[in-house]
């Protein structure tokens, strides 16, 4: 075995031992939450019922209207949730380039919902997986025959993951388990280890092998050079157990986003809101087992028969016959409608611990002022802003970045005019949380222009202290209306200087048309002409006698 091979085995092997913790907690998690995840500490046959544990389906429920809840305000298939925009906004102005970014953002778009590229199926398995464990794992890269963008998203026990000093993950190990037939496929048979030749040759194609995919920065790289060797991030491939390296590739870009919901100091792993409601999902399987025991004795109960004496233990069971004395007696009640309460009681803990209460807030209605639609807005923005800020922070806004230079590289994109050469790009998120926020300013505008108006109406020049142009633009955004929609600033410089000359045409015709109007009126007054003779001559003795 090589150094490299023993470096990187030794190192999977601390990442496993700092995180075993974390799989008993993420094991339990799954086992009420997402049973079809509740493999980390446990090994479950395929095909197998893994639902042994859940006598309530709220908790499921609530995790999986959460996940929904965030693709809808991430990243809603429905509407542009992202825009691109160039960093010196006086080039955002320009006609080339509003044209080239409108038509990037759109290649972009429709290159994230191509249905071989998959991000709808591994996004929504990356949310559920970030609800319920606070921690989910993205892979964006090509398809093999580079046709386009390709998501895959990797379970949680495969994946062991590290940061760098700034707090960021740069990188991943990651676990394959592939039959000799399928390292084959992926790998050649000749760069295969001992092992997994072995099988091949006995016929054992079957046979599953794990392999481990290594990410992490290449610090003893070239960077003039742009080979795979002297990329950012080194990608090894080795053959676990034959301890051999199969490949090595690289990226320019770190390939994974890695979403976490919230993060505690000296944690790499995130925490979610299905931990939070752990205590509370437990109690309400408890109650949900006793209160069905309860249910089948109050409608097939116990029945007691008259004997000398007991013979045996109390058969409580549903149905159950215990011979009795006469004297004796069994106290076969119970109390439903208090189980229920206690349980619904306990269904609104584990809701609320998935922020329904929140995001079902009734945003408008009939019954609601705009007043009230403001605070609402605002105790929204308040309670999940943060929240869905980090993700945008930690998630889309890395997914985003990625996907765009990948399609860049590949020439999906269209040149960019010449202005843009060294340019900045940046994305802005029009997700519904960024909109309600938008929404809140411009309500915020209406207020304050009304609580100016008697002031204003004394001194209008009070109202020079707002930036007509810039309110007008963030107001039409944050109302939705596309961006394309709406002109350049050079556009309406050149429509005001077109409007002004036609008003100072205007002007001039009614002023020539009033000179000559009153001209025409002093050429009916009586006498005019002998005094405009008498005032020529005496022009010219004056002038002659200047000569």
């Amino acid at each position: 075995m090589s150094k490299r091979v023993h470096d990187l085995l030794a190192r999977l092997k601390r990442m496993g031992d700092q995180r075993r913790q974390w799989e008993s907690h993420w094991q339990e998690l799954a086992e009420y939450l997402l049973p079809k995840r509740a493999d980390f500490t446990a090994t479950p046959q395929p095909g197998g019922k893994r639902t042994d544990k859940q006598f309530d389906a709220t908790p499921m429920q609530a995790a999986r209207g959460l996940a929904a809840s965030l693709d809808g305000l991430l990243k809603p298939k429905t509407q542009r949730w992202f825009s691109l925009r160039a960093e010196d906004e006086a080039l955002n102005e320009t006609h080339d380039v509003k044209l080239w970014l409108r038509t990037a953002e759109d290649r972009l778009f429709n290159a994230f919902y191509e249905p071989s590229a998959r991000f709808l199926q591994r996004s929504a398995e990356v949310d559920l997986d970030l609800v319920v464990f606070g921690t989910g794992v993205l892979f964006i890269g090509e398809r093999s025959d580079e046709s386009g963008l390709l998501f895959q998203s990797l379970h949680l026990r495969d994946s062991f993951v590290a940061e760098n000093a700034d707090g960021e993950i740069d990188t991943v190990f990651r676990i394959l388990r592939l039959t000799a037939s399928q390292a084959v496929q992926k790998f050649g048979a000749e760069k295969l280890g001992r092992r997994t030749r072995e099988a091949l040759d006995r016929n054992r194609e079957d046979e599953e092998f794990e392999f481990l995919q290594a990410v992490l920065p290449r610090h003893d790289r070239d960077a003039r050079r742009s080979d795979a060797a002297n990329m950012k991030f080194a990608s090894v491939i080795v053959d676990i157990g034959s301890e051999h390296i199969v490949g090595e590739s690289g990226f320019r870009d770190f390939p994974f986003v890695i979403p976490r919901w919230d993060t505690a100091s000296g944690e790499v792993y995130g925490r979610s809101p299905g931990m939070l409601a752990l205590p509370d999902i437990k109690t309400l399987n408890a109650m949900g087992k006793t209160i069905l025991e309860a249910g089948h004795k109050i409608v097939n109960p116990p029945l007691l028969v008259p004997n000398d004496g007991i013979g045996a233990n109390p058969r409580t069971f549903p149905g159950g016959v215990t011979p009795f004395d006469a004297g004796l007696l069994l106290h076969t009640g119970g109390n439903i409608p208090i189980g229920r309460e206690m349980q619904n009681d306990m269904r609104g803990q584990v809701w609320s611990a998935f922020f329904r209460n929140v995001l079902q807030l009734p945003f408008d209605g009939p019954q609601m002022t705009a007043t009230e639609i403001l605070e609402r807005k605002a105790e929204f923005m308040r309670v999940i802003g943060p929240t869905f800020g980090r993700l945008e922070a930690d998630y889309t806004g890395p997914m985003v970045e990625r996907a765009f230079r990948l399609m860049m590289r590949a020439g999906a994109m269209p040149k960019p005019p010449d202005v843009l050469a060294g340019a900045d790009i940046r994305f802005e998120y029009a997700s519904p949380i960024a909109k309600a926020q938008k929404q809140i300013d411009a309500a915020a505008l209406g207020k304050t222009v009304a609580d100016l108006g008697a002031l204003a109406a004394q001194n209008p020049a009070i109202l020079d202290n707002f930036d007509d142009d810039r309110v007008a633009r963030e107001i039409a955004e944050a109302n939705g209306l596309p961006q394309h929609w709406i002109r350049s600033s050079e556009e309406v410089a050149e429509r005001r200087g077109q409007r002004e000359q036609a008003a100072q045409a205007q002007a001039l015709t009614a002023d020539l048309m009033a000179g000559a109007d009153a001209a025409g009126k002093l050429a009916n007054v009586p006498g005019l002409e002998k005094l405009t003779g008498a005032l020529a001559g005496g022009a010219g003795i004056a002038g002659g006698g200047g000569q």
